[in-house]
C-alpha cells in the first residue's frame, strides 16, 4: 500500500510540473505570436494552516477535499469532515457541529498570458493558470487545478471599472473520486473612492462535473471587499463572500459557506511582494443542519510581472 501511495504521489507531482511548464510555454511562446500588447505573468508560494479542515471546499480554496461514504442521505454530511492519507475519515464530534484536526499545506500557483487594448478604456485578456496544494498530513486532500481564462476589462469612468471573464478548469485530487472538469463565469466591479481607497463587488457561477456524482455541483458566489493603502508599499484589505453549492448526489444537499477575511500586502520591490491573510469561514450543511467553523491563516510570497 505504501509503494502504491508513493507511486500515485510521484505521478501527481509529475502532472503538476507538466501543467506549470505548459503555462510557462504559453507565456514565452504563444503570447508573442498572438501579438498581445502586454504580458501577464505571476506566481505565488503560499503556506497555510487550518484549524478545522473542511471537505468539499478544496477546489474553492486550492487545497481542501473530502471523502465519500455509502448511504445517500449521509454523503454531504460525511464529506464535510476531513480525510487523512490512509487514516480514514474524521466524522467530527457533537451533534450540532463537526470538527477535524488541523493541518498545514503549501500551495504553488502560476499564471501566464497576455492582454491587448481594443479601445482607449478597454482591454481583452487570455491566460493559462495552474496551482498545486500539498498537505502535511491529509495527503488524500492534495489538489492540482489548471485551466484557461479569457475576458474583458473596461474603465466605465474616472472611478469605476468592470471585469468579465469565462474560464475552464481541470481538477485532480488525492481522492480520485473528486477528479472533475469545471466551467465558470465571473463579474466584478471596482470603485476607486480616493487615490488610496477602493471597493470591489464580485459574483461567480460555476458548473463542476466530477467523476463521481457525489462531488458534482453548481456553485454561486457573491462578495464585497475593500482595500486601503496605508503607504505606497503596504495595503490592508477586508472582504466578505457567500458561496452556495448545490450537489447532484441523491441526497440533493447543499452547502452554504460564509467567509470573512482580513489581509495585508507589502511590496518588497517592483515585482515582488509578501502577504498575510486570515479567514474565518463558517459552512452549513442543509440536509443535516450541522455547521463547521474554520480559521485559516496564510503567508504568501508573490511575483507579478
Amino acid at each position: 500500500m505504501r509503494l502504491q501511495h508513493d507511486h500515485v504521489r510521484s505521478k501527481e507531482k509529475a502532472a503538476v510540473i507538466g501543467v506549470l511548464i505548459t503555462a510557462f510555454a504559453f507565456c514565452t511562446v504563444l503570447v508573442p505570436s498572438l501579438a498581445f500588447a502586454g504580458m501577464i505573468l505571476g506566481a505565488e508560494l503560499r503556506f497555510t494552516y487550518e484549524d478545522n479542515v473542511v471537505g468539499l471546499l478544496s477546489d474553492q480554496q486550492g487545497a481542501r477535499g473530502g471523502g465519500s461514504t455509502s448511504g445517500p442521505m449521509m454523503n454531504v454530511q460525511a464529506a464535510m469532515g476531513g480525510m487523512g492519507g490512509g487514516s480514514g475519515r474524521y466524522m467530527g464530534s457533537g451533534s450540532g457541529s463537526t470538527r477535524s484536526p488541523g493541518d498545514f499545506y503549501a500551495t504553488l500557483a502560476a499564471e501566464a498570458g497576455g492582454y491587448t487594448e481594443v479601445g482607449s478604456d478597454t482591454a481583452l485578456f487570455a491566460k493559462a493558470f495552474a496551482n498545486h496544494s500539498s498537505y502535511n498530513t491529509y495527503t488524500a486532500l492534495d489538489a492540482t487545478i489548471g485551466g484557461l481564462s479569457a475576458g474583458i476589462n473596461t474603465v466605465l469612468n474616472d472611478s469605476v471599472s468592470a471585469r468579465l471573464s469565462a474560464l475552464g478548469k481541470i481538477k485532480r485530487f488525492g481522492d480520485s473520486e473528486r477528479n472533475s472538469t469545471a466551467y465558470a463565469a465571473n463579474f466584478g466591479l471596482k470603485e476607486k473612492l480616493t487615490p488610496v481607497w477602493w471597493v470591489r463587488e464580485f459574483a461567480e457561477y460555476e458548473k463542476n462535473s466530477a467523476d463521481v456524482s457525489l462531488f458534482s455541483y453548481t456553485g454561486a458566489t457573491i462578495g464585497i471587499g475593500t482595500g486601503y493603502g496605508l503607504t505606497k508599499s503596504t495595503t490592508l484589505a477586508l472582504a466578505y463572500s457567500y458561496l452556495e453549492q448545490r450537489f447532484e448526489d441523491p441526497s440533493g444537499g447543499s452547502i452554504r459557506t460564509q467567509t470573512a477575511s482580513l489581509s495585508a500586502e507589502h511590496t518588497l520591490m517592483r515585482t515582488w511582494s509578501v502577504g498575510v491573510e486570515y479567514n474565518h469561514q463558517v459552512s452549513q450543511v442543509s440536509i443535516s443542519g450541522t455547521s463547521n467553523a474554520d480559521n485559516i491563516l496564510s503567508l504568501a510570497l508573490r511575483y507579478s510581472y
